[in-house]
Formats: structure tokens, C-alpha cells, sequence
């Protein structure tokens, strides 16, 4: 078949035959792994240097990886963390930790997404959950509509870099990284982060009268009370970080346990009442692993054939031959940024950071730091036009025009930036840690 297709074309024209119709497919809203996997499929079937039984081969190699395993039940541990309501207990312990702070209910808002970010290690979740919980309470306080739905979405961002993001274990199991050194060295810019948004809304607030209250301090006795009626959610991220960071679980294993603590903890607590929820949880489940792995392999499909070409090698060495290491750095930045604002956090990661990998190794970045810097500038484009995927989230739930959303949030996409590049300079001082 090979022959025949290359009879009536040449590999090049087969190849930007077949990038034109995915790129159309694309436009037309197909599902991106089915669009992923016509371009793979095109490019084996056309002219692929290996056997086309070696795509199934590579479906079924990839999944076997025992990290994998950690996808689907943390993704069950954020729909049963769901399930269970308890964002409105986590809202309201951290609005006792840091309501007096001008702004009050933005940083509410912004601080119940790092937990729930730690929870559920997804940002659409959090976004979701958070906006559900908070954007009307925002717009009661004086928040603009605009600027209330685009702290939640900049907010559900820190779902992609505070441990344990989902993000990070795909890109540990995919490109075979410690998934628990990418946990710790995700701690400090995901809390960067969280600060820099922090610090943006209390200004914002402040200017313009948003929450601001002239009640300081903390009361013990409520800061406890809040405390116990969160401990389900508190608690998940107690045996979920803990057992992973001291060495006890793996991530999976500790996203098992994690599983069986929400079912004891919130049946015993009357938080999960009936079956029905359990089940409701596990079949919310399967259908985001149902997305997710198609996506993960696809991909993987797609990069494998890059690397094919020589693509891969090429765009790093184009890169590279530009000798400046912060020209190098700028002109990375700008990749990441670009794609970041039209492709999913796994699509891109899979994709974009290989092509990437030779770049960065060349300013001495070891794959842990790679791995941060990378999906920190992923996540960035999680309120980045035209993609954009919380702010899409938030302003179906908000009934707001998602470009409104988009340039409401400019000032937190700034924050982030700046925390972007002070980790970049870091990593690259530290000699790639």
C-alpha cells in the first residue's frame, strides 16, 4: 500500500496532504486523539520507516507502564471528593484563614482552589467546583462580573503545578521521570504561584473596594470548628501528599488509599449517604479516563513519528544555533506560550516538550526542572486565548462572553508569567537542579 500512495505522491505532498485534512478535522471540533490518530495513521500507512502493527504494539506498551495506574484513581479520588460536597467546608476554612486579607472572597477563592488544586490535581475541576461555590458570592461583594470570573478561572491554573497534579504524572509516566521528584520540585513555583495571584487580587481588591474589611486577625476557636468540618478534604491531601513525599506509598498506591479514606471517612461522616453517588463518582470517572488515555496515546503516536522525520531534533537544533542562551530561553518561552494557548495540557506536553528537550538540556536544565518549567508555561495557557480551557469553563458557568473573561484576567496572567520566568532564571542559575 505504501508503494501505491507514494506512486501517485511524494512523501512530502502525502504529508501535507494528510496534516491538512487533521488540521481540518481539528477546525471542525473532531475529538483531538481521533485527529492525532488519523495523522499517525496517514503517516505509517504513507511512509512510516516502521511496520503498522507497531502502532498497536505501542498502544499497548504504553499502558502497561505502572505509573499509569495513578491516572484513573486520582481522577476518582476528585469525583468522589465531589460527590462527597465538601467544597463548601473547604471554602469556609479557608475564608478563616485568609478572609481578613483585603479582598476577601476573591482570596477565598484563590486559596479553596490551591486545596481543591491538591484534592483533585486537575484545573478544570477546581475551576468548576470553585466557580460553582464562589462567583456569586464575589458579584454580591462588589466584584465586577468579569473580574469574578476570571480570578476563579486563574485560580483553577494551580491545578497543573500543585502536587499532585494529574499533568505531572502523565508527563513522569510518559517520559519515564520520578513522578515523586516532580511532585517536590513542583511545590515552591506552584506556592509562587498561588502568592503572586494572591498578591494581584489584594491589590486589585483593594483599588477597587472589592471585599475589603477592616476585621484582622483569626478566631481560634472558629479556625478550629472549620478545620473539623473540612477534614475530609484536609485529610485526603494529608494521605495523599504525605504517604507519597515520605517515602511510604507511590503516587498510585497512595491514590488508592486516598480512595478508601474518602469512602470511610465520608460515609462515616454522612458526607457520601447513599450508593448512588459512589456510583455516579466511578462512571464520572470512566468517561475522563475514557478521554484522557486515547489522548495519552495518540499522542505519544504523533510525537513517535515526529521523531521519525527528524523533526524533533531539528527544531532543538534550530534552537540551539542561536548560541544565546537567553535568546534561547525567550524563543521557548514564546513556543510554549503559543502552544499552550491552543493545544490541552496533554496533547501539548506530549507533543511540544520533546521537541523542546534538546533546548532545554542545553541550558542545563535536568528533566525534573524541564518537567516545571514546561508545564508551568502549559498551565499559563489555561486562561491564554484562543484556547483558554478555564476560561471557557468558567464563563459557561458564569453566563459571561469568554473574551471579556480572557482580558479581565490579564493581570493574573502577568503574575503568573513573571513567577514563570524568576523559576526559568533559577533553574538555570542552580545549574539545572
Amino acid at each position: 500500500m505504501n508503494s501505491i500512495l507514494l506512486f501517485a505522491f511524494s512523501p512530502t505532498e502525502f504529508l501535507v496532504g494528510i496534516t491538512i485534512l487533521t488540521v481540518i478535522a481539528f477546525i471542525l471540533g473532531i475529538p483531538i486523539y481521533l485527529v492525532f490518530g488519523l495523522w499517525a495513521l496517514g503517516y505509517h500507512v504513507g511512509f512510516g520507516s516502521f511496520p503498522l502493527i507497531n502502532m498497536s504494539q505501542n498502544h499497548y506498551g504504553v499502558l502497561q507502564s505502572f505509573s499509569f495506574t495513578a491516572i484513573p484513581l486520582f481522577i476518582l479520588v476528585g469525583d468522589l471528593i465531589r460527590e462527597a460536597g465538601i467544597a463548601e467546608n473547604l471554602v469556609a476554612f479557608t475564608r478563616e484563614v485568609i478572609g481578613w486579607i483585603p479582598g476577601v472572597t476573591g482570596n477565598t477563592a484563590i486559596g479553596t482552589a490551591a486545596i481543591f488544586s491538591a484534592i483533585t490535581g486537575s484545573n478544570a475541576a477546581t475551576t468548576a467546583s470553585v466557580g460553582s461555590a464562589l462567583y456569586s458570592p464575589l458579584c454580591e461583594q462588589g466584584y465586577d462580573n468579569d473580574y469574578a470570573a476570571a480570578t476563579i478561572a486563574s485560580g483553577g491554573v494551580l491545578g497543573a503545578i500543585i502536587p499532585p497534579s494529574l499533568l505531572l504524572i502523565i508527563y513522569g509516566a510518559a517520559f519515564g521521570v520520578s513522578i515523586v521528584d516532580l511532585f517536590l520540585a513542583g511545590v515552591i513555583p506552584g506556592l509562587g504561584m498561588l502568592f503572586a495571584l494572591l498578591a494581584t487580587n489584594t491589590v486589585i481588591a483593594y483599588r477597587n473596594d472589592y471585599g475589603v474589611t477592616d476585621e484582622f486577625g483569626i478566631d481560634p476557636k472558629q479556625l478550629l470548628i472549620k478545620t473539623w468540618h473540612a477534614k475530609v478534604g484536609l485529610g485526603t491531601i494529608v494521605v495523599l501528599l504525605g504517604g507519597i513525599f515520605l517515602g511510604i506509598f507511590t503516587p498510585s498506591e497512595s491514590a488508592s488509599v486516598a480512595v478508601v479514606y474518602i469512602l470511610v471517612a465520608a460515609i462515616g461522616s454522612r458526607q457520601i449517604t447513599s450508593i448512588d453517588a459512589i456510583v455516579r463518582a466511578c462512571y464520572s470517572s470512566i468517561l475522563l479516563i475514557g478521554i484522557i488515555l486515547p489522548m495519552v496515546v495518540t499522542s505519544i503516536l504523533i510525537q513517535q513519528s515526529l521523531s521519525d522525520l527528524g523533526l524533533q531534533e531539528a527544531i532543538s537544533n534550530a534552537i540551539i544555533s542561536l548560541g544565546n542562551p537567553v535568546l534561547i530561553a525567550l524563543v521557548m518561552t514564546v513556543i510554549m506560550l503559543l502552544a499552550g494557548s491552543v493545544l490541552d495540557g496533554t496533547p501539548n506536553m506530549l507533543l511540544t516538550a520533546p521537541m523542546l528537550s534538546g533546548a532545554a538540556a542545553s541550558l542545563g536544565w535536568s528533566p525534573v526542572a524541564w518537567g516545571i518549567i514546561f508545564m508551568m508555561g502549559a498551565s499559563i495557557g489555561y486562561i491564554t486565548p484562543p484556547y483558554g480551557l478555564n476560561l471557557y469553563v468558567i464563563s459557561g458557568i458564569a453566563d459571561i462572553d469568554y473574551i471579556k473573561v480572557a482580558k479581565a484576567a490579564k493581570w493574573h496572567w502577568a503574575g503568573f508569567v513573571v513567577v514563570w520566568i524568576g523559576v526559568m532564571v533559577w533553574y538555570t542559575g542552580a545549574g539545572g537542579m
